[in-house]
């Protein structure tokens, strides 16, 4: 039997759907896939108009329990990458947003996952191009994973 569970970035992307433009200054970044965006533009977006949260899975590792060999525990890692360039203020805003999603979920829903883990946050921000980044690791937890 193959799992029916989602893959991970899908997964990812139903937990920040949640999005609360409440504590981010009434506005919503744009959060895609770097893998979904459309051919012409390739991986351009406008800071100009929005900030962005850009997601990519980095690591997949399965391990296999000592006693039953039938399941695995998969633990998916996923950078999620936060960008605007209005201020630093916002940025922060955006990140406490991005950390209540992931608290908020991080006991999974049962079906796609089983755990969702903020691990690591580091700051990328430039100053001479105006650019305020900070990039986040996930990791998506899946216990007793029947292998097909």
């Amino acid at each position: 039997m193959v799992s029916a569970a989602l893959e991970s970035i899908p997964a990812l992307l139903g937990v920040l759907d949640d999005w609360n433009r409440g504590n981010t200054d009434n506005l919503k970044p744009i959060i895609q896939d770097i893998a979904e965006v459309t051919p012409e533009r390739g991986k351009r977006i406008d800071l100009q108009r929005n900030d962005y949260v850009l997601l990519y899975e980095t690591a997949h590792n399965e391990e296999a329990p000592e006693l039953f060999y039938d399941f695995v525990t998969t633990r998916i890692n996923m950078t999620v990458d936060v960008r605007s360039i209005h201020s630093r203020g916002r940025l922060r805003k955006l990140e406490n947003e991005l950390r209540r999603l992931v608290h908020t979920k991080r006991k999974g829903d049962g079906e796609n996952y089983d755990r969702l883990l903020f691990k690591s946050r580091t700051d990328l921000s430039d100053r001479t191009k105006k650019l305020f980044r900070i990039t986040f690791q996930v990791e998506i937890i899946t216990f007793a994973e029947e292998i097909p």
